[in-house]
């Protein structure tokens, strides 16, 4: 930015020297000077909006960027909260079946005591 605004400085100086150099009359020369001024303004004002339009889009395409980020990062939130709930429900059905495994072995183990127990008192 700040060697635009001393590329633009210089070229206005060189301008307003060689029009207030050159051999015109007073009138000539405010005319001049008016006209160059005017004609400069319009140019700045030319760079100045499309500059403006250049940061506007570029704010924009981030803006899109950034949303397409965010439901990137969305969607992949939500496949690893399905996976891990998919892992969880596995893991929740393995560790209930070895559960009831070990529940029935123990059952069976109890039912064969009390029977030999039960067989132990007829027969004597």
């Amino acid at each position: 930015m700040r060697s635009t605004r001393d590329f633009l400085t210089g070229i206005i100086t060189g301008v307003v020297i060689g029009i207030l150099t050159a051999p015109r009359s007073g009138k000539e020369t405010r005319d001049k000077l008016t006209e160059e001024a005017n004609k400069r303004s319009g140019d700045l004002k030319d760079q100045w909006e499309k500059g403006v339009s250049q940061v506007k889009e570029g704010f924009e395409q981030a803006k899109t960027q950034v949303s397409q980020y965010t439901e990137k990062a969305k969607d992949q939130i939500n496949q690893y909260k399905e996976q891990a709930q998919a892992s969880v429900n596995t893991n929740k059905e393995n560790v209930k079946s070895q559960y009831n495994d070990k529940v029935d072995e123990l059952a069976d183990d109890a039912r064969e005591g009390v029977d030999d127990a039960q067989s132990s008192f007829k027969v004597s």
